[in-house]
């Protein structure tokens, strides 16, 4: 039987509600009424000193519970009557596609989209979910989240710019996204490896061969078997990458440098791509410019024509205002 997904607008829409209620946060709650449990349960004994006090506050005060990946499972319960038990790495693992690295791709900020962190995927201990546009005229820009953020904070709602995730991911196994579940993604949208399928494992492919790297007997046909794996590996090895196997932003980011170097591309759009991690967008060129906000590894902003003579420093358009990153992560392609 196929598993009914519930629209992600309406997740959205129940989030907010959550929010607005002002929820609390109980490990391992997925939007049950406190106020059922004795408070010498384990849903309260699990926590001690302050944190049992705000547990027992939650009981008092809160209609519903849950935990971070809670909202997820119980909410979704509420649509369909199907229990999940999961945690936020499983959901990362087993619910999303397209999924990646850093900052959630602009054209990936809906509602419902689910952001993660943690030092790996495999290590990830908490999610949020994307909720509304900061801006509702500014879509691809910041947008607020909806949070179970631990028994302290409740259900709490903060920004996508300022919590940084570490993994993004749309859960199309559970929750329908619409018409953006139809677009292809492209190079650099998520991770690729061994058995993806699709436009940008084309794309890899097709770079890979222009390069001089084998990807097989069928070439670029969208399918990331064995041989296009050990051209990936062989990439990697020749520019000094952790040679896994795995396309992700430090190889497409080596990928567009060597592309670079094969030819010029004199009508292509200048771009300034963020390459190193995280940096700051100020709006002078030094450390001493006012901080507009913050670009993340594999971003790419519109360059504006100039860089700063004296500190190399890139001019851009960030979110429609003029700013400044640094020669040092900010890469002119």
């Amino acid at each position: 039987m196929a598993i009914k997904r519930m629209p992600a607008a309406l997740f959205a829409k129940e989030l907010g509600a959550a929010y607005e209620r002002k929820d609390g946060y109980i490990m391992g709650a997925t939007g049950q009424d406190p106020r059922k449990w004795p408070a010498d349960s384990h849903w309260f004994t699990q926590y001690s000193g302050a944190q049992r006090e705000k547990a027992l506050y939650w009981r008092e005060h809160a209609q519903r519970v849950w935990d971070c990946n809670g909202l997820a499972e119980g909410l979704y319960k509420d649509y369909t009557g199907k229990s999940i038990n999961s945690r936020a790495r499983y959901n990362f693992a087993d619910w999303c596609d397209p999924k990646g690295e850093g900052m959630i791709p602009p054209k990936y900020r809906v509602a419902g989209a689910a952001v993660f962190w943690g030092e790996r995927a495999s290590d990830i201990t908490h999610v949020a979910f994307l909720y509304k546009p900061v801006d509702a005229a500014k879509p691809r820009g910041d947008w607020y989240l909806i949070e179970a953020r631990g028994v302290m904070s409740g259900v709490c709602r903060t920004k996508l710019l300022s919590r940084k995730p570490d993994f993004w991911g749309l859960m199309t196994k559970y929750f329908d996204y619409g018409a953006i579940q139809a677009e292809a993604p492209k190079l650099g949208d998520r991770l690729l490896k061994n058995g993806c399928e699709g436009a940008d494992v084309k794309e890899l492919q097709t770079d890979l061969i222009r390069l001089g790297y084998d990807c097989g007997r069928w070439g670029a046909d969208g399918d990331f078997g064995d041989a296009t794996e050990l051209a990936v590996r062989a990439f990697q090895r020749d520019h000094k990458l952790d040679a896994d196997g795995v396309c992700g932003p430090k190889t497409c980011a080596a990928l567009e440098k060597a592309l670079a170097k094969l030819e010029t591309r004199p009508n292509a759009p200048r771009l300034v791509k963020i390459v190193g991690g995280k940096c700051y967008v100020r709006d002078a060129p030094n450390t001493s410019g006012k901080k507009l906000g913050v670009a993340h590894a594999g971003d790419r902003l519109a360059w504006l024509g100039e860089i700063d003579e004296a500190t190399r420093w890139l001019k851009v358009d960030y979110l429609g205002r003029a700013g400044w990153v640094s020669g040092k992560y900010g890469k002119l392609l």
